[in-house]
């Protein structure tokens, strides 16, 4: 009987054995389903029923940030006091150059801050902000009625032994770990994206990342990496009105010690023209319908690039710059408008669609990438892998729509409400305009750029909004991709047979 029952148990472990063995086969094998492609579907703007009336919106410069220019090129900018009652100083430095190495610098700088909270009995030291780009990093510090040292502290950062007592290893440290952040992150989809629309020699993509330096840092590479950025750089220091109270102010104090700093360093030739011309020349469309993916097995998304490279003149001669800058104002103008009709979110048409509508995405939405060495406009989101197909094919059919048929003058009048509000609040917002007065020094733009854009804005019609669609929506877009391309290569095939698959890693 004890025998028969060994038995009886044996069998039974046997067959439940086999029977979980086939369950999780069948699941590791399950068929996925995916989203059928379909026709565009465009958001509707009905009046709402007892809504009450509401003025249109209209843009007029307020804020005049005053400036004013030094013998030695530095530049004060003045702003207005702001209703918090905070104090704020912000030392930039910048260049028509890009930066090399800004990551290591921008790392450094943290363990640099650390070291003077923790040494430092002043509260304002906790507020000391870095607010990096590759062609410029402010250094800002904020608190109630600032005390003098304040203005030391910023320009601390620059000086030959600022980082002489930091712990470069701990450095190094930050900067590995950044780099697997990034790579667990997927962040890398964006590297991949800079070297497809740009180039892989682009003057940004050779500027940062720069492996054998993070690993083999010391201290004189370190600072090489800060005096190189100190020879091309020139300086600003902005400014809220309650700080310049007499020639001893803080900003004044600042301005003195960036005289002193650029002394220590020699100067490099500005040859930012020779850098616009010698940039990697690519094609305004990709008309081989190369779609880039980036492998990643296992992913149970899909991220999405889709978008365009756009021209950006450079000056040549001081004659011509005035002209140059106008274009290039009127060119992100038009750069702006179309990620905002496209791209944003409730309201913009593949957010409508893509979204609300089909329920593809949590969200996609459109940017205007203007730098003084590139302009691009990028439509970006993630999908479910079962959606991949259907949701660049939605993308694709929106960007032909665009080009094909005016907008209706509802939708033109939600355009014209969305980029003036954000004008409005730009205005009120002192961050905003601090971003915009930095923008100003290394691109090059009319203070009054704002004002140039709302009335622009006031003035659109459908016709030349769609003529600007079709000055870019024409080409075919660039594509780059992130996902599981075992799971969704058939998909691809099927949804946009004439473009072709081309496998893509970060490190290429």
């Amino acid at each position: 009987m004890r025998h028969w029952i060994k038995q009886r148990m044996k069998l039974t472990s046997i067959a439940l054995i086999s029977y979980l063995g086939l369950y999780l086969l069948g699941c590791q094998q399950t068929h996925i389903k995916f989203t059928d492609s379909a026709s565009t579907t465009l958001p509707q703007f009905n009046n709402i029923q007892a809504a009450p009336a509401v003025n249109a919106m209209h843009f007029e410069l307020k804020h005049n940030v005053a400036q004013q220019t030094y013998v030695d090129g530095s530049k004060l900018f003045v702003f207005p006091n702001p209703q918090s009652g905070l104090d704020k100083l912000t030392l930039v430095a910048y260049s028509k150059l890009p930066f090399e190495n800004m990551d290591v610098l921008l790392a450094a700088f943290e363990q640099k801050r650390r070291l003077i909270s923790a040494k430092q009995s002043l509260s304002c030291v906790d507020s000391i902000r870095f607010r990096p780009s590759l062609h410029s990093i402010a250094i800002s510090i904020s608190c109630y009625q600032l005390p003098t040292e304040a203005a030391t502290l910023l320009s601390d950062f620059w000086q030959a032994d600022s980082f002489n007592e930091i712990d470069i290893s701990n450095v190094k440290r930050q900067l590995k770990l950044a780099k697997h952040i990034n790579a667990f992150s997927g962040a890398e989809i964006d590297t991949v994206w800079a070297k497809t629309i740009l180039g892989d020699a682009h003057s940004y993509n050779q500027a940062l990342n720069d492996n054998e330096l993070a690993d083999n840092l010391t201290l004189a590479s370190l600072n090489a990496v800060k005096d190189k950025i100190l020879s091309q750089s020139s300086w600003a220091v902005l400014s809220n009105e309650a700080l310049l109270t007499d020639e001893k102010s803080l900003a004044n104090i600042l301005l003195s010690d960036t005289a002193a700093l650029s002394v220590t360093v020699k100067a490099v030739t500005d040859n930012s023209d020779d850098v616009q011309k010698n940039q990697p020349d690519i094609a305004p469309g990709n008309e081989q319908k190369n779609l880039y993916v980036i492998d990643a097995p296992g992913s149970v998304q899909t991220q999405i690039r889709v978008g365009y490279p756009l021209a950006r003149k450079s000056s040549t001669t001081s004659s011509n710059q005035a002209q140059v800058m106008l274009d290039n104002s009127a060119g992100v103008q038009d750069c702006q408008l179309l990620a905002s009709w496209l791209g944003r979110s409730f309201s913009g048409r593949l957010y409508y669609d893509l979204r609300e509508v089909r329920g593809l995405t949590y969200g996609i939405y459109g940017r205007c990438y203007d730098n003084p060495l590139s302009r691009t406009i990028k439509f970006y989101g993630n999908t479910q892998l079962q959606h991949s197909g259907a949701f660049i094919d939605g993308v694709l059919k929106h960007l032909t729509l665009a080009t094909e048929s005016p907008v209706s003058q509802a939708e033109l009048k939600a355009i014209k409400t969305y980029n003036s509000s954000k004008l409005l609040l730009r205005q009120d917002n002192p961050m905003a305009l601090e971003v915009d007065t930095i923008r100003q020094l290394t691109s090059g733009y009319s203070p009054a750029y704002q004002q140039i854009f709302a009335d622009k804005i006031a003035q659109l019609n459908a016709d030349e909004l769609q003529a600007i669609a079709n000055n870019v929506f024409s080409r075919t877009p660039y594509i780059v991709i992130r996902g599981d391309l075992d799971k969704i290569r058939q998909d691809l095939q099927q949804k946009l047979p004439s473009w072709q698959i081309i496998e893509v890693s970060a490190n290429d």
